[in-house]
């Protein structure tokens, strides 16, 4: 019975848990050069960075793809603007490194 119960709890862990998504490579920066011009893997894993460091400490995180462009261009600023008034220290230039993150992986994808 102690086995049958240890297995089955193991199993739904291992159906429960997350798929880790890979990570930007430099095919997402190629697809979006015209958009971003000088955008680079280096910028785009920086974006990922901070959006993950800045927005999983308020809540969890949103996929990129679950918003579209004019979505995240809204909820991006505000967030921001949120975080900075409850202490953290968002940049205009991180700002722009969350967005285009978002958007690279997101919005710009769908369809690629």
């Amino acid at each position: 019975m102690r086995k049958f119960l240890f297995f089955s709890i193991l199993s739904i862990i291992v159906s429960c848990s997350v798929k880790k998504v890979s990570g930007p490579v430099q095919s997402d920066i190629d697809r979006v050069a015209s958009v971003f011009p000088g955008y680079t893997l280096a910028s785009l894993n920086e974006g990922k960075n901070l959006y993950e460091l800045n927005c999983n400490s308020c809540h969890g995180l949103k996929s990129p793809a679950s918003e579209s462009a004019k979505g995240w261009k809204n909820i991006v600023p505000e967030m921001v603007e949120k975080a900075n008034r409850e202490g953290k220290k968002i940049n205009p230039d991180q700002e722009t490194l969350i967005l285009r993150y978002l958007l690279t992986m997101g919005p710009l994808k769908k369809g690629s």
